[in-house]
């Protein structure tokens, strides 16, 4: 009984423990947001940075607000450690008096030589090897705006299967969102994959 004990904590001591985090598509991410930002840090606390806001795509508008830290783990680990100036691309739900940054690292899109790189969605084949989907800011700012404006998430992101997207805009709209650069093109094929109520 003796060997059988130590032979199970020795076991289980070494046993390799893999953890996934959910990856949200960026419709999602977006949909989901009551506050999408651009902007930077302008300090930083031990838990949470208070962030100076450029220019609001959804939701009210703030000169600067708190947000909280995500917590990394194993699966989802930040770009780099937050540091007054660091320029982000936040999507946010409100929580008592501080903002939430949803989905972890994916809502909290590092801004880098005018650029987002969506890490989480499906790589492209670009010279002879696979690289993360990166979009200018411009196009991505004006993709995801215009997808607030046709689109309107309905549900809790944490229940997956509760969830929908209602469109809230007219069809010659939604015709003109797809045309407007590759990004709202690309955001518009996924949209197929919904029902839309």
């Amino acid at each position: 009984m003796k060997h059988t004990i130590l032979f199970l904590a020795l076991f289980f001591s070494i046993i390799k423990v893999e953890a996934k985090k959910l990856e949200f598509p960026i419709e999602v991410i977006a949909g989901s947001a009551d506050l999408i930002v651009i902007g930077e840090i302008d300090a930083v606390k031990d838990n949470s940075y208070t962030f100076k806001i450029f220019e609001t795509l959804k939701g009210q508008s703030y000169e600067s607000i708190a947000v909280n830290m995500f917590k990394e783990w194993t699966c989802d680990i930040r770009f780099d450690k937050p540091k007054k100036g660091q320029k982000l691309f936040l999507f946010l739900k409100k929580k008592l008096s501080n903002w939430e940054i949803i989905n972890g690292s994916s809502g909290e899109l590092p801004i880098l030589n005018n650029s987002i790189t969506l890490k989480n969605e499906q790589y492209e084949y670009v010279r002879d090897k696979f690289t993360p989907y990166t979009i200018s800011l411009v196009d991505f700012k004006i993709g995801i705006k215009s997808f607030c404006n046709c689109y309107k998430f309905v549900g809790s992101y944490a229940s997956i299967e509760k969830w929908y997207f209602s469109q809230i805009c007219e069809d010659d709209k939604i015709n003109k969102f797809k045309l407007i650069n590759n990004f709202s093109a690309w955001l518009n094929k996924k949209m197929m994959r919904y029902q839309l109520a």
